[in-house]
């Protein structure tokens, strides 16, 4: 758990066919509501993401606005939640030297997303479309956990994203049989990069004292 963190620089290599399918097989044995098992797990690499990648940066670099599936976060957040998401922000531009006005490396930082960090493998996470609930999510989300945790004892990294969520035509577009899933995340993996800088980053967690109680 202490080992996870989010990678934003991938190396060029791939993680063998026979590690993925211990790994998504290990991470299928999440829980869910009784046993329904809502997921649906898509893996993308060689042309295929290359294509999508593609894409999705010639989307970006028009200027097309996203149309995620699925709002993320409420429109205003909570007071101490936005103080820790605009830190985090500060902090990771500042670890890049990326400054305040510099519009061109804050462009090209928020296009990193949707190079998907330079990973050439990526896993997407659905469910139906028509069946979703508050629910289906957690359950998903108990799925995408043990897929980074299981990664990350494999000395592997990965970096979850909605922000990919923008284009949900386009992933249907290039994801056979996903016509009627509902996305939730992306999923880019592999070796983190050696000697990468940003990867270097990783934020302050809260104080165990500021979100744990003990009653009894």
């Amino acid at each position: 758990m202490h080992q996870r963190r989010s990678i934003r620089e991938f190396g060029p290599e791939l993680v063998s066919m026979e590690t993925v399918r211990q790994l998504v097989e290990a991470a299928g044995r999440a829980p869910s509501s009784k046993n329904t098992q809502p997921w649906r797990l898509f893996l993308l690499q060689g042309q295929s993401l290359e294509e999508l990648r593609t894409d999705y940066l010639a989307a970006f670099d028009s200027g097309r606005p996203g149309k995620p599936p699925y709002r993320y976060s409420p429109e205003t957040l909570p007071e101490s939640w936005m103080a820790r998401a605009r830190a985090c922000g500060i902090e990771l531009f500042k670890h890049k030297n990326i400054g305040r006005d510099d519009t061109e490396k804050r462009h090209a930082h928020d296009r990193e997303n949707f190079r998907f960090f330079g990973a050439r493998q990526m896993f997407f996470i659905a469910t139906k479309e028509s069946a979703y609930s508050y629910g289906t999510f957690l359950d998903c989300g108990f799925l995408l956990d043990n897929l980074m945790l299981g990664l990350a004892a494999q000395g592997l990294g990965s970096c979850p994203q909605f922000s990919v969520m923008a284009y949900p035509d386009l992933l249907k577009k290039h994801i056979p049989g996903s016509e009627d899933a509902l996305f939730i995340a992306g999923l880019p993996f592999g070796k983190p990069l050696a000697g990468s800088h940003v990867n270097q980053y990783q934020p302050p967690r809260m104080p165990i004292e500021e979100w744990f109680k003990v009653a009894g």
